[in-house]
């Protein structure tokens, strides 16, 4: 048997106390990498070949295409998030809750953009009879004018944190304004027992809001927590006061 002297000992010590050391140090980076890898798109660009008011509209001719009962909007759970998403899209749309706080897991294809509406409005003739296009664009802007909170975190990164007294139209240092995205007016078909209570049949509508859209999800679990409030005393306002929690668990595979 070979015995191993002092200073052979000391040798091994150092050797594995280093190889420890890369090890965690190696974790951590690996951590890191995988906690804040992912990115947002800049608001003027065009994320797959598409604008961010493209994808907005996109976004909402998805939402209001699906009746109430197939709806991700009010689904507490996460189960519907799917349903009525294009297999073909670069993007996979994650949905509001109507206000109020909401809890979602939902699963979505490694390779896919998020589309995040952080906070909108969407308005139309068949929620508003006879409104002018002109009007709903009013209605529309009137009520993101008056967002008095944003908040969106993704894993470990804040992205968004700001309130606005007076709200953001009256805020001077709103960064989170670069991503508002008004849209034109845009032909949408409401089905039987569409969201908002409007009636079935072809419409004319328009939207409002702060959206982020992600580049390509790797492989992995994204905690998303996304968040907004409104306060409006105008008589256009929709509601005097709106307020909504949004916290997913994503996991793309």
């Amino acid at each position: 048997m070979r015995y191993i002297n002092y200073y052979e000992m000391k040798e091994i010590y150092f050797s594995a106390l280093i190889s420890f050391s890369i090890l965690i140090l190696s974790s951590s980076l690996s951590f890191a990498e995988s906690a804040e890898s992912i990115k947002i798109f800049p608001p003027k660009s065009k994320p797959f070949g598409l604008s961010y008011e493209d994808h907005a509209i996109n976004y909402w001719k998805w939402q209001l295409s699906l009746p109430i009962d197939k709806s991700p909007y009010k689904d507490e759970t996460g189960a519907k998030c799917a349903n009525g998403q294009s297999s073909n899209s670069s993007v996979f749309y994650v949905s509001g809750g109507g206000g109020g706080v909401h809890h979602r897991t939902c699963t979505v294809p490694a390779g896919k953009a998020l589309f995040i509406p952080v906070l909108h409005v969407e308005v139309s003739d068949k929620e508003i009879p006879g409104a002018t296009p002109e009007y709903l664009r009013k209605v529309a802007t009137i009520d993101q004018d008056h967002v008095t909170s944003l908040y969106l975190k993704i894993n470990d990164t804040e992205f968004i944190n700001e309130k606005y007294d007076g709200g953001i139209i009256n805020s001077k240092n709103a960064s989170a304004a670069q991503y508002r995205t008004p849209t034109g007016i845009f032909d949408v078909v409401f089905p039987q027992n569409a969201i908002f209570g409007a009636a079935a049949g072809p419409s004319k509508a328009t939207s409002d809001g702060f959206y982020v859209i992600t580049e390509p999800l790797k492989k992995g679990t994204y905690n998303i927590k996304y968040s907004g409030s409104i306060f409006c005393e105008l008589t256009e306002c929709l509601d005097l006061t709106f307020a909504q929690d949004m916290n997913y668990k994503v996991i793309a595979k």
